[in-house]
Formats: structure tokens, C-alpha cells, sequence
């Protein structure tokens, strides 16, 4: 064999090598069942037919044709297959990504949610728009813009603070000048000496207040001895009114019973005396007549005390005759 045959072979080879190679990186073709989806975008961002579709980031299959919406042309219609394992959901989202600033665009498929309904072969799954580079270059600009007119204000801000530091420089320079400084001084001075003059009397009004506050603090003692010796009081009282309570309802109920039987007795001697009224009346009126008979009798002895020993009074003694006719005594 010669070395151009031989040279082919390898060549050959090589080239079988990298066509399988390619395959499986690319996952061009895939194998087992595949779902066929559908989504939509305003900018595909280099995508092509035969562009590699991932799903969380692994491969999960490829994009089959794109082509202009018919009913809406200015977004186009993106038809991919993934394979029938892949969970797509209500919750997914469509987007355009690379895997480094230098890769190569790709379909980028969110997984969504567990809890999410599936999608079923054939749908639509939800996009959502990738940020170009010129979106990117016009938000640097506007940010640009922005930070212009802060620089600005900044600007105007830096120098109002600076006119400000100079005045106040200016101003500690006259505060630290040299009247000032004997000024502050002589107030030194004065503090010392009232410190030296007032400091007995601040001792002792020290003193007095550390006094006050420890029999502030005897007091909050009797007051917590007060308020235990309250609390005890008052459960005695609620022990005493417990214990008392139920001879007390006792007593009323036997009150009560008392006061029912002599509401009784009272309305027996009224029936009664209803009954014997006529008789009552005639006693009372005996008593009456007796009472008169023994007043008029009563008269009668007081006038005549003998005639409870005699019927007949005694006759009257005759007075003796004064003169020469009396008769002698013998």
C-alpha cells in the first residue's frame, strides 16, 4: 500500500472520528422518544436550526425549524424537540443564554415547578425575552447619563462643603486666637476656684442624696412588707368569708322558715279574732263595766273606810252644853 493510500485511510479515519465526536457533543441526533414544543420570541439572538436545547442547563434536545409567526411577524416561531422524560410545565420559561460571554446562544428552558401542570406534546411554552447587547449598551449609556448628573450635583455639593470647611476654618482660627485662648483661661480658672469653694457643699448634698436614697430604698422594704402583709390579710378574709358563708345561708334559710310560721300564727290570731269578735267586744265591755263598778266602790271606801266593818254608820257624837246649866262631872 502506498503512503498516499495509507495517508487517506488516516485521514479517513479522522474524519469518521470527528463526525461521531461531533454528534455526540452536539447531540444533534437524539435517541428515544422525543415531545415536540413550540415557543416564541422578538429576538432569537443567533439561533439557528440544529441549535442545542438544554433544560436546567443539561442537554435535552434541538431546535427544528424557525420561521416567522404568520399571525404576528414581527416574532418568530421557534419548534423544538426534548426528549419525553423532560418534565416541561405551566411554571417553565423559554430564554435565550450562553454559557460564557464567549459561547455560543443556545435555548435555555427553566424547569419551573413541581407543583406545576405539564405541558402537553405540541404546546407553547412560555418565553421570555434574553437582554441584548444593545439593550445592554443603551442601559450603560442611560446609567452614564445619570451618572453625569450626579457628577454634576456632586460637583455643586463638593464645592458648597468646601466654602463651608473654609468658613469654619476661619472660624476656629478666631476661636483659637489669642484673646479667646485667655478667655479660656481665665474661665478655667473661674471653674477651678467654684469647684474648690462648692466642692463641701457638693460633697455634702452627695451625701444627703445617697441618705435619702437609702431610705427610699428602707421604704420600698416596709412597702413590699405592707403590700405581703395586705395580701395575707386578704386571703384570711376570703378564708374567713369561705368558712362563714355557708352557716350564714344556713341561718337566713332558718330565718326565713321562722318568718314563714309566724306569718302563720299571725294569720291564725287574725281568723281568730274575725271568729270571736262579738265575744272580744262583750269582755271588753265586762271589763269596761267592772272597771267603773271598782272605781265607784274604790270612792266609796276612800269616803267611807267603815263600811267594810258595819252596815249602818255610827250616830253622830252630840256636842256638851257650855254654861251654868251644864251638869257636873262626877
Amino acid at each position: 500500500m502506498t503512503n498516499e493510500a495509507k495517508v487517506g485511510l488516516v485521514v479517513l479515519a479522522s474524519l469518521v472520528v470527528f463526525v461521531a465526536t461531533f454528534l455526540t457533543v452536539a447531540n444533534v441526533q437524539l435517541t428515544g422518544e422525543t415531545i415536540r414544543y413550540r415557543t416564541y420570541f422578538t429576538y432569537i439572538g443567533g439561533l439557528d436550526e440544529g441549535s442545542m436545547v438544554r433544560y436546567g442547563g443539561r442537554k435535552a434536545g434541538t431546535i427544528r425549524t424557525l420561521q416567522p409567526w404568520p399571525e404576528d411577524m414581527t416574532r418568530t416561531e421557534v419548534v423544538f424537540d426534548l426528549r419525553a422524560n423532560i418534565p416541561v410545565n405551566e411554571a417553565s420559561a423559554a430564554t435565550i443564554a450562553s454559557l460564557n460571554a464567549l459561547g455560543q446562544n443556545y435555548l435555555e428552558i427553566e424547569p419551573g415547578s413541581i407543583d406545576a401542570a405539564r405541558i402537553p406534546p405540541g404546546g407553547v411554552v412560555p418565553s421570555r425575552e434574553a437582554l441584548t447587547f444593545s439593550d445592554l449598551t443603551n442601559k450603560v449609556a442611560d446609567v452614564a447619563d445619570s451618572a453625569a448628573v450626579v457628577l454634576q450635583r456632586v460637583d455643586g455639593k463638593v464645592s458648597m462643603v468646601a466654602e463651608d470647611l473654609h468658613v469654619l476654618l476661619l472660624n476656629l482660627q478666631e476661636l483659637t486666637g489669642e484673646e479667646n485662648q485667655r478667655n479660656v483661661a481665665a474661665m478655667l480658672e473661674n471653674t477651678n476656684q467654684f469647684l474648690e469653694t462648692q466642692s463641701p457643699k457638693i460633697d455634702r448634698v452627695t451625701t444627703q442624696i445617697s441618705e435619702t436614697l437609702t431610705k427610699i430604698d428602707g421604704m420600698a422594704e416596709d412597702f413590699s412588707r405592707l403590700a405581703i402583709d395586705a395580701d395575707t390579710t386578704v386571703l384570711n378574709l376570703n378564708q374567713t368569708v369561705d368558712e362563714t358563708r355557708e352557716p350564714l345561708r344556713e341561718g337566713l334559710a332558718e330565718l326565713n322558715a321562722t318568718l314563714g310560721k309566724t306569718q302563720e300564727v299571725l294569720d291564725e290570731a287574725r281568723a281568730l279574732l274575725l271568729v270571736n269578735e262579738g265575744n272580744v267586744t262583750a269582755i271588753v265591755e265586762n271589763f269596761r263595766v267592772a272597771s267603773e263598778e271598782i272605781a265607784a266602790l274604790s270612792a266609796d271606801l276612800r269616803q267611807q273606810p267603815w263600811s267594810l266593818l258595819r252596815v249602818r254608820p255610827k250616830p253622830d257624837r252630840q256636842v256638851p252644853p257650855v254654861g251654868p246649866t251644864a251638869q257636873p262631872s262626877r
